[in-house]
């Protein structure tokens, strides 16, 4: 009966052990890969616009003779997940891909020297002329909460120096 119990419990530990390695996994991917978008966002291409459940981050990366072909991406909260949608240009989504599941908030900073951070994107101070596009934040920092726990991730992330 002891080694029945000693067994059980190794069994339980192994699968809660399993399943918060996983989701470190998927943070850990979700975050590479926002990093890895931002780098690539092209100069003035930034816009966010209200959603339905908070901010919506989109930009933009241009066609070189490398990268193949202009693209935009979209970070946006989707009914407690964070989704990240791929679309051609002036297109349709090629792709939606939920990056975390049970989120149930996503927080959106960007930073400008003179301005400092700021919840919006351009910031209210900054004088907008018609026409004239807007340069791209310094950095953007993501916040998200998740849903279980209530603990919060802040990722920051520098955009590229010819994108601002």
């Amino acid at each position: 009966m002891a080694g029945f119990s000693m067994l059980d419990q190794v069994l339980r530990t192994q699968r809660q052990t399993d399943g918060k390695l996983e989701r470190i996994a998927e943070l850990q991917r979700a975050m590479h890969l926002m990093t890895l978008d931002f780098s690539q966002a092209t100069s003035a291409s930034l816009t966010t616009q209200k959603g339905p459940e908070g901010l919506v981050v989109a930009w933009q990366r241009n066609a070189t003779e490398s990268s193949g072909g202009s693209f935009s991406l979209e970070y946006a909260l989707n009914e407690g997940a964070l989704m990240r949608v791929v679309a051609v240009t002036e297109g349709t989504p090629l792709a939606r891909q939920p990056l975390l599941q049970d989120v149930s908030a996503v927080g959106w900073q960007f930073y400008e020297p003179s301005a400092g951070w700021g919840d919006e994107w351009p910031p209210v101070a900054r004088v907008v002329l018609p026409g004239q596009p807007v340069p791209n934040p310094q950095a953007v920092a993501i916040t998200i909460t998740l849903a279980a726990t209530g603990n919060q991730l802040r990722r920051v992330v520098l955009l590229p120096g010819e994108a601002r």
